[in-house]
C-alpha cells in the first residue's frame, strides 16, 4: 500500500487479537505485527513501537491497557501517525472509532489501516471507514442475539449452557434443580422481599457459611444474577 500524501515522521503501530480469534492466522499478533512494519518501511515511516493488546475484546475498550496507552501517548507525545492492520483492531463500536478518530484529529495525529487501504486524510477515507465500522458493529450484534437465541432456547428446554446457575446442576445435557440449592434460592428471595440490598444479603450469605456455585465468596453482583435469573 503507497500513499500520495505520506508522511515522514514517528509512528506507532497498534495490534489486538481478541480470545475469539487468537487462533484465526491472519488476525494474529505476528501477522498484524509484520503486516504493520512492512507497511511503515515500504513508505518510509519512522515505526517507533507497537502496542500491543493480547485476549482483548474489541468491544471493551476501558479494559484494553494498550488501548488506553496508545490514547494517553497520543496525547503526551510528538507522534505523526498511528497504524493498524485492520480497522477493526482498532475497536468494534462505532461510537468508540469516531471517538479516537476525533483525538486523531485534534491532535494532527494521520491514521492508516493497512488491510482496508485507507486512512484519514480525506473525506473517501473517512467514509470508508464509517461504512466499514457500520457493517463491523452489525456483524457483531447480529453474534451477540444468536447467542441470546441458542441461552434462551436451551433454558427453556432445560438444556445447559454456558456456565451453571446456583440452584443447578446438570444431567448429561439437561438441567436439574439442585435441591439444598434451591432453598438457598428462596432465603434470598425472602430477604430481598424484606427491601434487603444485593449486597446486604451478600454479607448475610457469607455470615452463614454458605458458599457460592464456584465454592467461594457471596458478592452483590452474583445475588443479582441469581435473582435476575429465578
Amino acid at each position: 500500500m503507497e500513499l500520495n500524501n505520506k508522511i515522514m515522521g514517528k509512528v506507532i503501530g497498534y495490534v489486538r487479537v481478541s480470545s475469539e480469534v487468537s487462533k484465526n492466522k491472519g488476525n494474529s499478533i505476528i501477522n498484524q505485527i509484520n503486516k504493520v512494519n512492512d507497511f511503515c518501511k515500504y513508505n518510509d515511516f519512522e515505526l517507533i513501537d507497537i502496542i500491543k493488546d493480547e485476549g482483548k475484546s474489541g468491544m471493551e475498550y476501558s479494559k484494553r491497557d494498550g488501548y488506553l496507552e496508545l490514547i494517553e501517548r497520543c496525547k503526551s507525545e510528538d507522534i505523526d501517525g498511528v497504524v493498524v492492520y485492520s480497522l477493526s483492531r482498532i475497536g468494534r463500536r462505532m461510537k468508540d472509532v469516531v471517538d479516537i478518530m476525533e483525538l486523531f484529529s485534534n491532535n494532527n495525529i494521520q491514521f492508516y489501516s493497512v488491510k482496508e487501504n485507507i486512512n484519514n486524510n480525506d473525506m473517501m477515507g473517512k467514509l470508508l471507514m464509517n461504512i466499514l465500522m457500520s457493517f463491523n458493529e452489525f456483524e457483531v450484534e447480529n453474534i451477540r442475539e444468536r447467542i441470546k437465541d441458542v441461552k434462551r432456547n436451551n433454558k427453556e428446554n432445560g438444556l445447559v449452557y454456558g456456565k451453571l446457575m446456583f440452584g443447578k446442576n446438570k444431567d448429561g445435557k439437561k438441567l436439574i434443580n439442585d435441591n439444598d440449592e434451591m432453598k438457598v434460592v428462596s432465603y434470598i428471595k425472602s430477604l430481598r422481599s424484606k427491601g434487603w440490598s444485593y449486597f446486604r444479603i451478600s454479607e448475610r450469605l457469607n455470615e452463614k457459611g454458605i458458599k457460592s456455585k464456584s465454592g467461594g465468596k457471596w458478592y452483590g453482583m452474583s445475588v443479582s444474577n441469581v435473582l435476575s435469573y429465578y
